[in-house]
C-alpha cells in the first residue's frame, strides 16, 4: 500500500495519541521522513488481512563491505533464504508479516510487510556488500516505518505486535543519527509493551553488547557470536527465527524484559 509523508504523519499522530509514543519519540520519527521510510512503512493491505492478530517481524541485514571481505555474502544469503523457510513452515505463518531491509551506507528495503509467501529470497541480484555500516539511520528509519504500519494496522481493528532484528558485523559508520537517537526510540517503544528489540552482532571487531546498550536494546535480546565464519552466520539466522516464531507465539512478552533469546 502507497503511502505519502502526510499519510505517515497522520500514522505517527495517531500513534501519539494511542500512547504508542512519545512526542518526543515522534518528533525524531517524523524529522526523517525520506523515501525510504515511505517504502518501509507500505505492506499487505489491512482489508486483505484474515489473521485475528498480527505479529510484523522486520529483519535487517548488513551488507557493508566487510562482509565481503569474510567471504560471508553467500552464508547471509543461505541463512536469510533458511529463516525464510523456518517462518514458513511454523504454525503461526499465517499470522506473520514480514519486512527485509539492506544496509550499508544506504538503505534498501528489499520488501516491505508481506505474507511470508511473498517475501522474497536473497541471491547475487539483490544482495551484494560493499560500503560502509550506516546502523543508527537503519534502525531509526525501520522503527519508523514500523510504527506507521502497525498504526495503520490498529486503526482498522487488527491487533499486532512488532519484532524488529538487525544482523550486523561491524559499528555505526557515517550515520547521520547518533546512538541516544536510537535509545530514545526504541525505550519509548519498548515502553508500550507491543515491540520487541533485538541486535545480533557477529565477530570480534566491535564490542557488540555495547553498542546494543547505546541503542537502547535490552541484554536479553542481544546475541554476540564471536567468530565470523559462514557457520555463525547461519547460526545466528537460525536463532533469530527460532526467537521471532516464539515471539509471534505469544512466548516472548514484548517490552523492556523481553527475553528474547532465552532457551
Amino acid at each position: 500500500m502507497p503511502h505519502s509523508k502526510a499519510n505517515l504523519n497522520n500514522l505517527f499522530a495517531g500513534a501519539l495519541g494511542a500512547g504508542t509514543i512519545s512526542n518526543q519519540t515522534s518528533t525524531l520519527l517524523t524529522g526523517h521522513l525520506g523515501q525510504v521510510v515511505v517504502a518501509g512503512a507500505a505492506g499487505m493491505d489491512s482489508e486483505d488481512i484474515e489473521a485475528s492478530d498480527i505479529t510484523l517481524i522486520t529483519v535487517l541485514l548488513d551488507a557493508s563491505s566487510s562482509i565481503a571481505g569474510r567471504s560471508l555474502e553467500q552464508a547471509v544469503r543461505d541463512g536469510q533464504n533458511q529463516l525464510l523457510e523456518a517462518f514458513r513452515k511454523s504454525n503461526e505463518s499465517d499470522s506473520i508479516l514480514l519486512a527485509q531491509w539492506i544496509f550499508n551506507h544506504e538503505e534498501t528495503v528489499l520488501h516491505a510487510y508481506l505474507p511470508l509467501e511473498d517475501a522474497v529470497a536473497l541471491d547475487k541480484s539483490n544482495y551484494q556488500s560493499r560500503g560502509t555500516t550506516r546502523l543508527y539511520d537503519t534502525w531509526c528509519d525501520a522503527l519508523a516505518s514500523n510504527v506507521a504500519y502497525a498504526q495503520q494496522l490498529r486503526d482498522s481493528g487488527t491487533p499486532c505486535r512488532s519484532v524488529v532484528v538487525v544482523i550486523t558485523d561491524g559499528e555505526d559508520v557515517g550515520s547521520s543519527r547518533r546512538a541516544a537517537d536510537c535509545a530514545k526510540i526504541s525505550r519509548d517503544l519498548l515502553a508500550s509493551e507491543q515491540f520487541v528489540l533485538a541486535f545480533v552482532g557477529v565477530g570480534n571487531d566491535a564490542d557488540f553488547k555495547g553498542v546494543a546498550k547505546s541503542m537502547g536494546v535490552p541484554d536479553g535480546c542481544v546475541e554476540v557470536l564471536k567468530n565470523a565464519t559462514a557457520s555463525t552466520l547461519r547460526r545466528a539466522f537460525q536463532m533469530v527465527s527460532q526467537s521471532a516464531i516464539r515471539a509471534s507465539q505469544g512466548l516472548v512478552q514484548p517490552g523492556h524484559q523481553a527475553g528474547f533469546f532465552a532457551p
